[in-house]
């Protein structure tokens, strides 16, 4: 039995399988629990699938002011309230400032991009097959794909992911809000001067698309334009990287998805959706704050009280996701993967207004992703049975910090 006598520190802390222990335990006997989260404020943590969803759905609920210094807060430090992104407005900001960008991300766009991620995955392991074995999946691989695939999309010189990489790094190690600040003013400078040069002359990119609805239709402001793009050029890119490396760990420690996968492409698919599920990367969750007083599974959330949602519980809650018969995998200490799980509504893209806008793009780089890993190296496999068991330092993402192979 987990002492529940007071409130937790969240994230919880502990290996991955101990945390997903505990929260297992939480979603059977308080999947409605007290927590204190980073920035000290004691809030609630919804476990259970029918919980998360109904909060992240519910317009009862909106997203909190995290950037104000008394707002419960799981980043380290502040937001900047003058440069919120999508996942911090509520409505009318919100709809307004997204409709502007969705239409980049529709599903028939997005699958018009394969052959594109194609063959920036394809040049990355040619980059890998010239310099190994062994080589690192993380490093040369996983880390890469995201802001390779951005500079292509956008038209973009390929140094240029070097420099997406970089500051993806240091927001995630910064610190203090002043790191933060200095990180963020060099990644709006080149923001502003992208937006400088596609104004003078425009391209078939989703940076002019919103330029020209800035200034062809005034659908947003000078600054809501440079946090679109902003967003649209540095987001998720941790994430991602993270979610494609946990994905090729749980392929190359279980030989037979390995090769059920390599037989069978047209399984990526269901595979991949598994993986978001399992493989859940964000450490702690989703912040809502209650506007009215709402009861959930017999407690009530007051208004003004604050939840934090465990997708990385909610997606393993067994009365919505039973365990697989005859699924394969069971990496490290995860549950099976099932490859007939239809429908699979996990909640990795988050739900309702605030669902992820570049969900589909994930999918395709991490389906892409791998089917060029298995059609390129066909024998790959890990380079140790201790490789993949060290991680990044990252505050909110379980991203590892290595994976050599050999082939």
């Amino acid at each position: 039995m987990i002492d529940d006598s007071s409130p937790k520190a969240f994230p919880l802390h502990g290996s991955q399988s101990e945390v997903l222990s505990e929260l297992a335990w939480l979603r059977e006997n308080r999947p409605l629990t007290r927590v204190v989260v980073l920035s000290g404020h004691e809030i609630w943590l919804a476990t259970r699938y029918q919980d998360a969803r109904r909060i992240l759905g519910d317009p009862r609920f909106g997203v909190p002011k995290e950037a104000h210094p008394d707002s419960p807060r799981l980043n380290p430090v502040p937001f900047d309230a003058d440069f919120p992104a999508l996942r911090q407005l509520d409505p009318p900001d919100h709809p307004r400032m997204r409709n502007v960008l969705a239409p980049a991300f529709t599903v028939r766009r997005i699958d018009r991009l394969r052959p594109l991620v194609r063959q920036v995955a394809d040049r990355l392991l040619d980059a890998m097959a010239e310099t190994g074995p062994p080589a690192d999946l993380v490093s040369g691989y996983a880390d890469l794909l995201p802001a390779a695939v951005m500079c292509a999309w956008q038209n973009l010189p390929e140094q240029v992911a070097d420099r997406i990489r970089s500051w993806n790094a240091a927001m995630q190690g910064a610190s203090s809000a002043e790191h933060v600040g200095a990180v963020r003013r060099q990644m709006l400078h080149y923001v502003n001067e992208l937006i400088a040069a596609r104004r003078a002359a425009p391209g078939d990119d989703v940076v002019s698309s919103l330029i020209a609805a800035r200034d062809e239709r005034g659908a947003v402001s000078e600054r809501e334009l440079a946090v679109l793009i902003f967003q649209l050029l540095f987001s998720a890119h941790v994430t991602l990287s993270s979610l494609l490396a946990s994905a090729l760990s749980e392929l190359l420690r279980n030989p037979e998805l390995w090769e059920r996968l390599r037989s069978d492409p047209t399984l990526i698919p269901v595979a991949v959706e598994e993986m978001l599920r399992v493989h859940t990367v964000l450490k702690d969750g989703h912040l809502r704050v209650a506007r009215e007083d709402v009861t959930l599974g017999g407690v009530t959330v007051r208004a003004g009280e604050t939840v934090v949602v465990s997708v990385h519980s909610a997606n393993r809650d067994a009365a919505v996701f039973p365990a697989p018969h005859g699924g394969v995998g069971s990496a490290q200490g995860h549950e099976q993967l099932d490859l007939e799980r239809a429908p699979n509504p996990h909640l990795t893209f988050g739900h309702g207004i605030h669902r992820c806008v570049a969900a589909h793009l994930n999918r395709v780089e991490l389906q892409t992703g791998i089917a060029a890993l298995l059609g390129r190296f066909p024998s790959l496999r890990l380079a140790s049975t201790e490789a993949g068991q060290t991680w990044k330092a990252l505050p909110r993402v379980y991203g590892l910090a290595a994976l050599p192979v050999v082939w």
